[in-house]
């Protein structure tokens, strides 16, 4: 069942989400709608990481601690790419916490435990999470 939620960007700890080893966390939305800025609360407040959270557009992905791995896969053309550069080692260890933005590349391969929406609203400081 889908829940939606307006929230300020200031008040992301509002959303409440169950995160657990194993989850793989699917963030949507257009360009600059919040995915990195969802991405760096969940890391930094949920997850009690304290490492600055970087967006990981560049590099593909970063790693916090020993098991959070934060995906930005924008870039990538195909999932043939995503294969070549070994990820899907990353998403099948059980072990894992893994956040990704733009999952459509992978998501006929790989399931989300969380599914994200992010839509901007008229409010430039508040958007509408649609998680199924």
């Amino acid at each position: 069942m889908a829940c939606k939620k307006k929230i300020e960007l200031e008040n992301l700890k509002d959303l409440v989400l169950n995160i657990k080893n194993w989850d793989k966390i699917f963030l949507y939305g257009t360009l600059w709608s919040g995915k990195t800025t969802l991405a760096k609360h969940i890391i930094n407040n949920l997850l009690k990481i304290k490492n600055p959270v970087k967006s990981p557009t560049y590099v593909y992905y970063n790693k916090y601690g020993d098991n959070i791995y934060h995906f930005d896969l924008y870039r990538l053309k195909d999932y043939s790419e995503f294969i070549s550069i070994w990820w899907e080692e990353i998403l099948d260890n059980d072990d894992n916490i893994c956040i990704i933005e733009w999952p459509e590349l992978i998501e006929k391969y790989y399931k989300s435990n969380i599914s994200i929406q992010i839509n901007r609203t008229e409010n430039d400081n508040e958007r509408e999470f649609e998680i199924f």
